[in-house]
């Protein structure tokens, strides 16, 4: 360890240039210490949507095994709307210390698009930590609709323009885009309405306040199987064994429309190396539990995990691939 009384007894010119050297040595070796040491206290996970959707399920899914490994509560907290972009920020202007995570849906990236003078760049202004789950879309009704299928909901959209209503899970999340390139492709207008979060959304389509839906497979398998839920199409480029009786919206006569949603773990930038290191390990060792896997993969989802450099290109490409149908549609905060 760097000794300033070494420093103060050399001459002159050698003591600026030890003392110089020991600082940087601190300076360097201050976060290692830390990242040794790290976790000491809970980790506060912050998630950007509602109880209950995909994200928070993730959330306390993977969570609850990262904190066996971690030996420390990751204790869970909800900040949903804004399309996922007010948890994000929290999540990127908090102490970029380790002891404030995110667990993010990727709408995240893309909702800076449609808010005017947004300074928030996902690119920017988060450590990415791993990619955790992506997973299909599909279109979903209440059980004692009239719609059948894709054709009834367009035959009835296109009688009645703008009369209509679909759910979101929020502004700019992907099951609001995907939504504007059906009616895009489908030449109809419905009426968008944007929930703080997947989870109160399929609540009032469930309960038949709202007709129709986007929803990830994830959320949605085991209520489809249980005749909670009548799926009218998959976006996806083949069927589901989980789902084999649902087509695909291609097979329905939309090929154009192509989506799905991604989950990620996400830090304040400047979080140290060591620690982005160790959340991405533990996640990745969380993700490829058999308990954790075989939930996963039978609700639909696809596990991704990997380095954080695989999230953090995942990060840089949804948003130049959303901009392009989001000024062609006008979409805007509702």
């Amino acid at each position: 360890m760097f000794n300033h009384l070494v420093c103060e007894r050399a001459p002159t010119a050698r003591r600026v240039a030890l003392c110089v050297a020991g600082a940087v040595a601190l300076a360097f070796a201050a976060p290692l210490v830390h990242a040794q040491s790290y976790p000491d206290k809970p980790v506060r996970v912050l998630v950007n949507s509602a109880p209950g959707g995909l994200t928070d399920v993730l959330a306390r899914l993977i969570g609850n095994k990262m904190a066996v490994a971690l030996g420390q509560p990751l204790v869970v907290e909800n900040r949903p709307g804004g399309g996922g972009l007010i948890g994000a920020e929290a999540v990127s202007k908090a102490e970029p210390d380790g002891y404030t995570i995110g667990v993010v849906a990727s709408a995240f990236a893309t909702a800076p698009l449609l808010i005017p003078n947004s300074h928030f760049d996902a690119a920017r202004d988060v450590a990415p930590v791993a990619l955790l789950v992506t997973t299909p879309m599909v279109l979903v009704t209440n059980v004692n609709s009239p719609y059948k299928t894709v054709a009834d909901l367009v035959a009835d959209a296109k009688a009645r323009p703008k009369q209509v209503s679909i759910a979101s899970g929020g502004n700019a999340t992907v099951t609001h885009l995907v939504h504007e390139q059906f009616q895009q492709e489908a030449g109809i207008q419905l009426v968008h309405v944007p929930y703080k979060g997947g989870g109160p959304a399929l609540t009032d389509v469930i309960a038949g306040h709202i007709p129709v839906y986007f929803d990830t497979v994830t959320t949605s398998t085991k209520m489809i199987q249980e005749r909670r839920l009548r799926a009218l199409a998959l976006v996806a480029p083949q069927r589901l064994p989980s789902l084999p009786d649902v087509p695909t919206i291609a097979e329905a006569g939309f090929p154009g429309v192509q989506a799905s949603s991604w989950f990620a773990i996400i830090a304040p930038p400047a979080t140290p190396p060591a620690i982005i290191r160790r959340l991405n390990e533990e996640a990745n060792k969380a993700l490829n539990a058999p308990e954790v896997r075989d939930q996963i993969v039978g609700m639909g989802g696809t596990i991704n995990g990997g380095s954080a450099q695989v999230l953090g290109e995942k990060i840089r490409d949804d948003k130049p691939r959303w901009s392009k149908l989001i000024k062609e549609r006008g979409i805007k905060m509702e």
